[in-house]
């Protein structure tokens, strides 16, 4: 659909031509002259304008970043976006490749760990706090009423392994603590987390569930 501003310079350009004509027809060449002059400052004044800067100064502007012209990707992406922008809405070459840049950085963005929940905030207690706590004393062992394996083995095991001190890795502690220790990590430090964040989860995860493992067989 035609907007009103090209329907108004149409009908300029349309009256100034019948009165060229007009002029040319008549002899008149003075006033041929005169509407000459109109119809030229007419195209001038309605011609589109060109841009400040063209795509040398745009590209000089881009060569100021280190990966421009080197990085395959990012310089294919600043590329094809840039056919998506009109220059002649940025007052300088280097607001134009600022936002190109600004674009492409935005995509490149590495993403960013989801951490809703801190994983120590599962503990109610600190377990540092349990260092007036020995864990060398071994919880009473209950009565067996018989021979066969029970509870009472399974607690044994676990006192052992609290005798041998506070668990340095996921080997050391029990298998249900494993897993547990295995789906909280899961849950709170993602794939896409760095493997030193899922081992710091893990240690103080071993640290807390040590210090639980310790209470409970005191009781």
């Amino acid at each position: 659909m035609v907007d009103l501003n090209t329907m108004m310079r149409d009908q300029a350009r349309a009256g100034l031509q019948a009165q060229l004509d007009a002029a040319v027809t008549n002899g008149d060449t003075e006033a041929a002259r005169k509407v000459a002059k109109d119809i030229a400052a007419l195209e001038v004044s309605t011609a589109p304008k060109a841009p400040p800067f063209g795509q040398a100064e745009i590209v000089a502007e881009l060569d100021k970043q280190a990966w421009y012209g080197v990085d395959p990707e990012r310089s294919a992406l600043t590329v094809e976006l840039g056919k998506t922008m009109d220059p002649k809405k940025f007052p300088t070459a280097a607001a134009f490749a600022e936002a190109l840049v600004k674009a492409v950085d935005k995509k490149f963005a590495p993403p960013k760990a989801q951490n809703d929940e801190d994983p120590k905030d599962d503990d109610d207690e600190d377990p540092k706090d349990d260092d007036d706590e020995d864990p060398k004393d071994p919880p009473a062992k209950k009565p067996r009423r018989s021979d066969a394996p029970g509870e009472n083995d399974a607690l044994g095991r676990s006192a052992a392994r609290a005798k041998a001190g506070p668990w340095a890795k996921m080997a050391d502690a029990p298998r249900e603590v494993q897993a547990e220790i295995k789906r909280q990590a899961d849950k709170f430090v993602p794939a896409s987390a760095k493997k030193e964040q899922r081992e710091k989860f893990i240690v103080n995860a071993l640290e807390s569930h040590y210090a639980q493992h310790q209470r409970k067989g005191k009781k």
